[in-house]
Parts: structure tokens; sequence; C-alpha cells
């Protein structure tokens, strides 16, 4: 069977990001990062539903993830902050937004993509907020993890472009990664009980297998296949990383493919999102929210953030100064 490939939000984001499925709720989040606006989308119902964080600054919001055991909490990338959003899933307005930590205070980036491990840690990358030419690749982002009590923070990767796509292999022993501006899948060791990185490798070269555009975001199959998105590249696309080949790529009616998650009451609906950004080429469904089926493959389960509340609730403002920790490169 060919995969079909559906809109199921047929609305043009500046710059859709960062799907996320609840397994619990049986729904999915996403973002529309310079809009500054969180959605929720229930298949069940077909309604989408959705949150402008700043209305008046329009901060921008890298990804959204929600904590494990809440129904209305969520770590939100809030430029360079971690952040901790309240909101029912219904309101336009969100309850109220906690900085948890700023991760590089006074600097002009701000959080990408975001996900977390098995362990309930939650790993996230910064980019440049500000360009100054067209095509500069500025590597001023890095890459972390954030603390269980969300007071401090690892700094993993320094030198970091477009810090991107994450994904962990079925038995938890090694992490994929992408920096977009390498044009690369990367892989480490990983430790997760420690937190840790090592033995980084390549494990797909975009630019040797002919894939078009910048490597995004993308998620893993049970058999730890990847899906890689490619910006500017109208394609999402298994790989195997064991390899470094591609297997098989999946058109989309849309130039910047920016990420996919594994959905549904059985993972196998691959959910991706797009942009619409500075785009000048005539794809007519750019910025929109695809769902692809007939896969034939099904996705490992998205896990949820343990924050471990070590303060009184609502009131992370009034902890200690939060710490950020240094670890050597890898």
């Amino acid at each position: 069977m060919a995969p079909k490939v559906e809109i199921v939000h047929d609305e043009k984001l500046t710059l859709g990001e960062g799907p996320h499925w609840d397994e619990e709720a049986q729904v999915l989040y996403f973002v529309d990062i310079d809009e500054s606006t969180i959605f929720k989308y229930d298949p069940s119902t077909n309604k989408i539903t959705r949150v402008i964080v700043d209305k008046q600054n329009k901060t921008t919001i890298g990804f959204v993830v929600p904590v494990a055991g809440t129904k209305d909490k969520f770590v939100i990338g809030y430029a360079s902050k971690f952040a901790l959003l309240t909101w029912d899933g219904v309101s336009t307005d969100p309850t109220n937004v906690e900085i948890l930590l700023d991760v590089n205070p006074g600097a002009k980036v701000r959080f990408n993509d975001g996900k977390v491990d098995p362990t309930g840690r939650l790993w996230a990358g910064t980019m440049t907020s500000e360009y100054k030419n067209v095509g500069e690749e500025l590597r001023h982002g890095s890459f972390y993890s954030l603390s269980s009590t969300g007071k401090s923070s690892i700094t993993h990767l320094t030198n970091v472009g477009i810090s991107n796509g994450l994904a962990w292999s079925s038995d938890r022993k090694t992490f994929y990664y992408i920096d977009s501006f390498n044009r690369a899948i990367d892989a480490f060791d990983c430790d997760l009980h420690n937190g840790t990185l090592k033995n980084r490798r390549t494990v797909f070269d975009t630019i040797k297998n002919k894939v078009q555009g910048l490597p995004d975001g993308m998620t893993i199959d049970k058999e730890d296949k990847l899906w890689l998105a490619t910006f500017g590249g109208s394609a999402i696309h298994q790989v195997d990383p064991n390899t470094g080949s591609l297997l098989r790529s999946v058109q989309l009616p849309a130039a910047k493919i920016t990420s996919a998650t594994w959905g549904g009451p059985n993972l196998d609906e691959l959910y991706v999102t797009s942009a619409s950004v500075q785009d000048t080429e005539e794809h007519r469904y750019s910025g929109r929210l695809f769902k692809i089926t007939g896969l034939g493959t099904s996705g490992l389960p998205v896990y949820y953030l343990r924050l471990v509340r070590q303060c009184s609730v609502g009131n992370f403002g009034s902890c200690e100064r939060p710490a950020i920790i240094v670890q050597n490169n890898v």
C-alpha cells in the first residue's frame, strides 16, 4: 500500500515545528515558533485549539513537552529560557508562564527543537535568533539537558549552528542528533542514567546521499530507522543509521518540512510539520500540518518530562538562583 498524505490542519503557519504526541490523552501538540503559539489537535473530534503565549512581543516558542503527572503543565523553550506553562488546552490565553532557567542571558539566541528521553530528562538546543546575511552560518547555539528540578542545566555541545532533530534508539544506548549546518545526522553513545554523551560520529550524510534541503527534525521507528524532515527538500526520508543509507522518501506539497512524530492509537500515523517563512516558492500547502499513513511501520513512545518541584507550587521564581553547569564538549 502506497503512503497516504493528508492535510490535518489547513492553516498556513509561519514556522510550524515541534510535534509531540501525548499518548495518554491521544492528542498532538505542536508550535508555530515565530507566532509564540502552541496548538493542540484532538483526532477524535478533529478539533484544534491554541494558546498564544506572548501576544505582545511574540516571544519564540521552540518546543512544548507535557509534564508527567499533570494535565495542564508544559515546559516550553521560551526564547533562550526553559519555562513552565500552565494551560488548560482550551483557553486562548495561558494561565501562567514561569521562567525556570535562562541558559544564555542577553545573547541573541533562541531554543529550537527539544525532546524528553526515556528517563524523563529534557534535552534541547539553541540557535542564533538573528541573521545578518542570507545563508550565513552563525554557530552561536548550544545543546543542553535540564535538571529534574528545572533549576540547572548541563551544556553538552557548543558552537552549534541550528540545533535540531533528536531521537533515542530502542535499546536506549544511542542518541541521534542534528545540527542542520553539518548536513548530517550524528550519533552518540549515551548513558541515560548519568545523562552523558560520548563518541560522536556521523551516521547519515545528506550530501553524499543527494538529499535536498537542510536536515531538520526527525523521529525514529520501532525498527530503529530514522525519519528525517528536510527544510527546503519537500520530503521526509527514512534512513538506516547502521548503514548510512537512504531507504525511501515521501514527497509532500510543501518545501520547508520541519519535523515529524509518530501518533495515533498504534503509533503508526506520522505527523509532519512545515513552515512558510520567507517562502517565495509556489508550494500551495506550505506551513500546514500533515499526516502520513500506510508506511508499514510504527514509532516508539514519546516520553513525559519528569520535573521534581522542590519549590512551592507556582513559585519557582523564589527559589535559589539557577546555575548553569558546563560539561566538556564531546
